[in-house]
């Protein structure tokens, strides 16, 4: 074979290889993070995520977008050889979240089969002590009629915690909550109400607990209803 042969094959093997060479973009590990159950006092929450490029040609990030801005995400660096990895330090903002959450971040890139991929976070947010429903709902009643509400007190906490004083700013409802009352870690409390009133207009209150918890001193239950005139 001669030389001008050999280097034609080679000619051709070299565009057939650049051709066929592709970046791939793969996480190590998991597509996402989930904390699982969080204080809403424990963030930000932090992770890292890691890129490979698994594929045999540069690897570009060309973004990389939060899907909110409750979430950084810094990359060590945009261009990553063949074999090569790199980190993205994540950190979520959590504090006025509650209940279960997803977010996401997006990363655009120069693979031709993952050139927009997201990545999960997911946590389930509690407020330490948390009251549900946000408001205690009184209902609609006539004047000095009597009505009651519900409403449950969690106390997501690995803590004890010990009612040291209750307070409520309408003389006209008591409530079965008393002092000294203890709230067990990661236990449920039902609290009630009892309205009678004899002003016509809407209930707009607050049961008002104080705690020997210096982390978490207070807890505000609001009241919320409308007294009207017996119409006969």
């Amino acid at each position: 074979m001669n030389m001008r042969k050999v280097i034609q094959i080679f000619v051709i093997m070299l565009i057939t290889y650049s051709l066929s060479a592709q970046p791939k973009f793969e996480f190590v590990g998991s597509n996402q993070k989930d904390w699982g159950k969080v204080l809403q006092d424990n963030g930000p929450l932090k992770t890292k995520i890691k890129i490979k490029n698994t594929g045999d040609k540069l690897l570009e990030i060309y973004g990389v977008k939060p899907g909110c801005g409750c979430t950084t995400a810094p990359i060590d660096k945009k261009l990553i050889d063949p074999g090569d990895v790199a980190t993205v330090s994540v950190e979520l903002k959590i504090e006025k979240d509650s209940g279960p959450i997803t977010k996401g971040i997006e990363f655009t890139t120069n693979d031709p089969k993952n050139d927009r991929i997201s990545y999960l976070l997911k946590a389930n947010v509690k407020v330490p002590l948390e009251v549900f429903p946000s408001f205690m709902n009184l209902g609609a009643i006539q004047l000095n009629q009597e009505m009651s509400g519900k409403v449950v007190l969690s106390n997501h906490t690995n803590d004890k915690i010990t009612i040291t004083d209750v307070k409520i700013d309408r003389k006209d409802v008591t409530t079965d909550i008393k002092k000294g009352t203890v709230l067990l870690p990661s236990s449920f409390n039902s609290v009630e109400a009892t309205i009678k009133s004899n002003t016509e207009g809407m209930v707009d209150g607050k049961i008002i607990l104080t705690t020997d918890s210096k982390k978490y001193p207070m807890v505000v239950i609001k009241l919320r209803g409308i007294v009207g005139q017996d119409k006969k």
